[in-house]
Parts: C-alpha cells; sequence; structure tokens
C-alpha cells in the first residue's frame, strides 16, 4: 500500500497535466480560427463600406469643374456685378438641393466667396475668405483639390472639392462643392460593427459611432494643422492596450460604455479622401468559441484517460478475479455499442440533413427557372397585341397580293405575277423571324454561358416589345454598332432582362405629359461591356432597393416585384452585375455589366 499510494498520484497529476495541456491547445485553436474568421468578415465588410464610401464621394468630385463651366459664373468670377450674385446664389441653391451637397459656393481669386447656396441662412458664406483653406490654394495651383474640415462659419464636418473657373483663358476664381459627411454616416448608424475613418492627424472624422467623432487615435498633444477642426476640442479616445494575436491585432479598451472591451482592428486605407478606414468586431465569439474548443479538447482527452484507466482496472481484476474481469469487459463493451449505436444515428441524422439541403437546393433552383421563364410568359403576354399586329399586317398584304396574283395570271401579266410572289415571299420572312423570336424566347434556356452578340439581342428584345413601344408612342434612341459585340451570356435569359428593363421603362413613363423616350447606349470596353437603358420617367423612388424581392411600386394587381430580382440573378449567373440608378437630368438609367469573349478568353 505504501508504494501504490505514490504512484497513483503520480497518475492523478499527469492526468490532470494532460487534460489541461488539451484544453489550452483546443481553447488556442478555436480562438485562432474564430479571430481569423473575425478578421476576415471584418476584411469584407470594410471593403464594401470602403467601396461605398468611394462612390458616394465620386458623384461629388467632378462637381466643381461641371459647374464651373456655367457662363453666369465665369461671368460673375470675371466681373462681378451686383445683379448676377442673386442669380449665381440661386443657381447655387438649385444645384446644392438638386445634388445633395451641404453647401456649393464661388471664389474670387483672392479666396473671397462671391456667391454661395446659403446665402440665406445665417451661417452665409458670403464676403467671408478661405485663402488660407488648402483646398483653395491647390485648386488655385491647377489641380482637383480634396480636402476634410470643420466648417468655420457652419460648425459642420465636410468633405470638400473645389477646381478653378475660368474665363478669358485665365483663372477668375475656385468653384468647392461641400459634401455633408452626416448624411454618409446615416447610412452606416445601425451596422453593429464600429466603423470609422481617420486622418494624417490620427482624428476621426467620419464614423457611424457619434462617441468617435472628432477623437485622436494618437498623442492628444502633439499639434494638430491650424483652423482645420474650427474651435473643437479633439481629445484622445478612452486608453487602449494593442495586442497582437495570431496575426490579428488586438484592441483592449478601459472604458466599455462606448467601447466594445475586446474587438479585433481590420484597417485600409482610403486613397480617394486620403483617409484610413477602420473596423472593430468584437471578440467575445471568438472567446465563447475557445471555451468550447478548449472543453471539448478536454473531454477528449478525459474519454481517453477514462479509457486508459478503465484498462489498468481490468488488468489489475484479472490479477485479483476472473469473473470480476469477465464482467467489467462486459459492461465495457456495451458501454462502446451504446456510443457506437449514438454515433451511427448521429452519422444517419448527418446524411439525412445533407440529402434534405441538396433536395432544397434543387427545388430553389426549380423554382427560380420556373420564375424566370414565368417572367418571359408574362413579357409574351404584354406584347401578345402588338404582335398580333404585326403578323395581322403581312397577313393581310399577302392575302391581297394573292388575290390580285390570280388576276394577273388571267391576263397573263407574267410578270407582275413574279413581283407579286417576291413581296409575299417577303412577307413570309418578315412572319417567320417573328414566330422564330418569339419561339426562342418562350422556350426554357438551362445551357451554361456561350458566346453572345449583344447587339442581336438587343435588336431582338426591341423587336419583341415592337407593339407596346408603339402603342406607348416612345421614341426609341439605338444606334447599335456595325459589328457584333460577343459578350459571354445566354442568347435567350438576356434578352429576357432587356425585355424587362423596357416594360418597366414603358411602365414609369405611361401617364407622363411629356414626351416618353428610351435611349439605349452600348459601350464596348476592354475590361467589360454595358449596355444602359435610360428613360424620361420620374426616376426611382428607391434605388438602393430596386433588385429586392418582391419591393415593387406598381399598383397591387400590376405586378410581385420579381422582374428585376429575376434580372439581377440571370445577370449575376453570367459573372456580370447591374445596376439602377436616377439619371441627373431626370428618370432611371439601368446599366448591365457583362465580360467580353475577348476578356473571357485572355483570362482562360
Amino acid at each position: 500500500m505504501a508504494t501504490s499510494m505514490p504512484a497513483r498520484l503520480i497518475r492523478i497529476a499527469l492526468a490532470v497535466l494532460v487534460l489541461a495541456t488539451l484544453f489550452v491547445a483546443g481553447a488556442a485553436l478555436g480562438y485562432r480560427t474564430g479571430i481569423t474568421a473575425l478578421a476576415d468578415r471584418g476584411r469584407a465588410d470594410l471593403t464594401r463600406a470602403v467601396d461605398r464610401l468611394n462612390s458616394q464621394m465620386e458623384r461629388y468630385a467632378t462637381l466643381p469643374a461641371v459647374l464651373g463651366e456655367h457662363p453666369l459664373l465665369q461671368s460673375l468670377s470675371l466681373n462681378p456685378a451686383p445683379g448676377q450674385v442673386l442669380q449665381a446664389n440661386r443657381l447655387l441653391e438649385r444645384a446644392t438641393g438638386h445634388s445633395g451637397a451641404l453647401d456649393i459656393y464661388l471664389k474670387d481669386i483672392t479666396g473671397t466667396v462671391i456667391a454661395t447656396s446659403n446665402h440665406a441662412l445665417p451661417r452665409s458664406f458670403m464676403g467671408r475668405n478661405y485663402d488660407w483653406r488648402p483646398y483653395f490654394i491647390d485648386a488655385m495651383a491647377g489641380e482637383l483639390a480634396g480636402y476634410h474640415a470643420v466648417g468655420v462659419a457652419s460648425d459642420q464636418r465636410g468633405y470638400y472639392f473645389s477646381h478653378t473657373v475660368s474665363a478669358q483663358s485665365r483663372v477668375t476664381g475656385v468653384l468647392t462643392v461641400k459634401v455633408d459627411l452626416e448624411g454618409i454616416e446615416d447610412v452606416w448608424r445601425d451596422d453593429p460593427q464600429t466603423l470609422f475613418f481617420s486622418d494624417r492627424n490620427d482624428v476621426i472624422f467620419l464614423s457611424n459611432r457619434e462617441a468617435f467623432l472628432l477623437r485622436r487615435l494618437g498623442d492628444a498633444n502633439s499639434p494638430l494643422p491650424e483652423r482645420q477642426y474650427a474651435e473643437r476640442d479633439i481629445t484622445a479616445l478612452p486608453e487602449i492596450s494593442q495586442s497582437m494575436h495570431f496575426g490579428q491585432r488586438i484592441w483592449d479598451f478601459t472604458d466599455t460604455d462606448i467601447l466594445p472591451g475586446r474587438a479585433v482592428l481590420i484597417t485600409m486605407p482610403v486613397d480617394r479622401i486620403d483617409m484610413t478606414g477602420h473596423i472593430l468586431l468584437p471578440s467575445d465569439a471568438a472567446e465563447a468559441q475557445a471555451l468550447i474548443w478548449g472543453a471539448l479538447a478536454a473531454t477528449l482527452g478525459g474519454i481517453i484517460v477514462l479509457t486508459l484507466t478503465v484498462l489498468s482496472l481490468r488488468r489489475r481484476a484479472l490479477a485479483r478475479e476472473l469473473a470480476r474481469e469477465e464482467q467489467a469487459k462486459a459492461e465495457l463493451e456495451q458501454q462502446v455499442a451504446r456510443r457506437t449505436k449514438a454515433l451511427r444515428e448521429t452519422n444517419a441524422q448527418l446524411f439525412a440533413e445533407v440529402e434534405e439541403r441538396k433536395q432544397a437546393e434543387a427545388t430553389l433552383r426549380r423554382v427560380q427557372d420556373e420564375l424566370v421563364q414565368a417572367g418571359k410568359l408574362t413579357s409574351l403576354g404584354e406584347m401578345a397585341a402588338g404582335i398580333s399586329h404585326e403578323l395581322n399586317q403581312p397577313l393581310t398584304a399577302m392575302q391581297t397580293l394573292a388575290d390580285s396574283t390570280a388576276i394577273l395570271i388571267q391576263r397573263e401579266r407574267f410578270d407582275d405575277v413574279i413581283a407579286n410572289t417576291g413581296k409575299i415571299a417577303q412577307l413570309a420572312t418578315r412572319m417567320g423571324r417573328i414566330i422564330k423570336n418569339l419561339r426562342a424566347f418562350a422556350r426554357k434556356e438551362g445551357e451554361p454561358a456561350t458566346d453572345v452578340d449583344l447587339v442581336a439581342v438587343v435588336n431582338d428584345a426591341l423587336g419583341l416589345s415592337e407593339g407596346r413601344l408603339t402603342k406607348a408612342g416612345a421614341l426609341v434612341i439605338w444606334s447599335p454598332p456595325a459589328d457584333p459585340v460577343l459578350v459571354r451570356g445566354g442568347q435567350v435569359r438576356l434578352q429576357q432582362v432587356v425585355i424587362n428593363l423596357i416594360s418597366n421603362a414603358l411602365d414609369a413613363m405611361a401617364g407622363q405629359t411629356g414626351p416618353q423616350t428610351l435611349t439605349l447606349t452600348l459601350y464596348e470596353g476592354a475590361e467589360a461591356t454595358t449596355l444602359s437603358l435610360r428613360d424620361s420617367g420620374p426616376g426611382l423612388s428607391a434605388p438602393d432597393r430596386v433588385f429586392d424581392p418582391f419591393y415593387s411600386t406598381k399598383t397591387v394587381g400590376e405586378g410581385l416585384g420579381l422582374g428585376l430580382s429575376i434580372s439581377y440573378g440571370i445577370v449575376q449567373s453570367f459573372g456580370g452585375r447591374i445596376t439602377g440608378q436616377n439619371y441627373p437630368e431626370g428618370g432611371a438609367i439601368f446599366t448591365m455589366t457583362l465580360t467580353p469573349v475577348s476578356l473571357n478568353r485572355a483570362v482562360a
């Protein structure tokens, strides 16, 4: 007994050490996997946020140069006249309303504001001098200037785009557009992640969290550019402890009232506005996963240790009593049988879930195909009246020509008979082409993407929609290229997308008093081929929702809101994309981007 007690204590200690090691290893692996997944998701979310920010900024970047070409602003900057100031103020006020900018103002070459969109507001810039602002200095140097600051007069954060105004071959002023950053931030307010953008001074200038704005990441005592942040008090964020875990940056915060206690930090440069994007994702999920994986590893180790212990007991019991060893063996076999049965049941359940998922995916694909086919049949129904008219005209003409041919034969005027039969053949060819397009459009297309002539797709779609276009009195502006434009896609499915866009445009323009115009533009680029369809309707009320399933602005009974959603899936299945937005001059414009055949072959 004296020698067995220390040996037993040693075995217990070794078992505890093994279990602790397994727990630590499992926890480390679980934390690494979880933290890596969080980082990957954060990069994807931050990339989308940066892309969205860049696209919103691009809307305003060229506005100063375009608006600076206006004769009224050029004349005012050359020789300011009192009568022109009010006209220029109202022009800039309208431009601000249309573009969504915060302010637009014109300065002379001394930096003094001579016209502004906020002329009627208490914070008017009229008469103020901004020759010290970098965006004025850079613009006067001949650059398209971009700059961010807190307005001295408005005390509002903004991003400024500036460009020179020229008259009589010389620079006469600078036009500046101030972008409302709060409008951009509103899009991100409900995001669970903390998102912010800092400038070169480590000042957070843009964020979806109010507590982050105009706070500093670095030393709050280091000097800042004079007047860039107006009179705002720029303080540092609460104390942050930084560390690296499995190649990822981790921030620990002491003040958790406004910040997550521990989070993964992902950063990305935003060259367009000279800032750095940051996103913080709480690491709670990764820490919970670490505990679960550690517990699982320790449990598995415990099972192994328990098994070894049972075997050891069996060997000792064999020395003491054969009957007890047999009984222990039987109990162990029963335990193994129960676990094996449970494992089989688990495996069977997993196989059943896999089969159920496969069936669900097959059902989803079938429903999608049926929705696509239903959309085509709906389009055929809408075009039925026009197509009937297209077929009735040549049929009537053929009947007339046949009757006259019989008379001509009786009179032995065979030259006229030949001419009539030629006309009948031409009419029959025309009818055959219409019917061929209908048959091709109505059939199901399940083949993979091939080389498709986009010009032929548009021509066929216009031909099938000719009845509706004629009935609506719509003017179609379409100048097809002389040569085919080949892209990757499906002839019928792309034709359905174009017909759906034409149909939506006609519905949008229906009932308006002005002319109904549909403009189709095809651009063949080296990297992508685009087809845009622009209408003269009222535009889109919610451009960011037009591709959502079941979203529709039509009255009840006129549509399910699936046409654009199906079109989006069709174009995406060919590796392309489709966007919808309001055109600056009025109406809506939808742009379909596809892969050129030449680029696809080069990649292959």
